[in-house]
């Protein structure tokens, strides 16, 4: 049953040699302190995801934490150069390369992925303002040199 959930479907786009990038921006929930939200995603929701990730066929996972004391000097540099751009607030930047997104499909049909992997996730995180994005990296500088123009 494993492999037919990593299978991608007949309406998803496969990208032979180029992993799409599929991002999720998480805010945590009102009233969580920010040591706690952190704390439960790097000693619950991290150890019972990357073995469903690898699982599903998800070939990279990253992630951004915010630092909230940085976030703010710099929307004060960015309002004075690019007024009205926004530094965004969310506490995480959850960062998958996957071959298709069937494998993210797959991976959140898992009984496992809600049953374990975010298993009250409700009491950490504020599902509604969940924003994704999808698309491919195209790298232009590597180590300081182009790399592609």
């Amino acid at each position: 049953m494993a492999d037919q959930q990593t299978t991608p479907s007949s309406t998803t786009p496969t990208t032979p040699g180029r992993p799409l990038k599929y991002t999720v921006e998480h805010y945590r929930k009102e009233g969580v302190t920010e040591q706690a939200f952190l704390d439960w995603f790097r000693n619950v929701h991290i150890p019972a995801a990357l073995p469903l990730m690898k699982k599903h066929g998800i070939v990279g996972y990253a992630v951004l934490a915010r630092e909230p004391e940085v976030a703010t000097a710099f929307q004060s540099e960015v309002d004075k150069v690019r007024p009205g751009w926004i530094v965004s607030t969310c506490d995480l930047v959850l960062e998958y390369w996957v071959p298709d997104l069937g494998c993210v499909t797959a991976l959140v049909m898992d009984p496992d992925w809600d049953g374990k992997a975010c298993k009250n996730q409700e009491d950490w995180l504020d599902m509604s303002r969940a924003t994704m994005h999808v698309g491919y990296d195209t790298m232009y500088l590597r180590g300081g040199e182009i790399v592609d123009l």
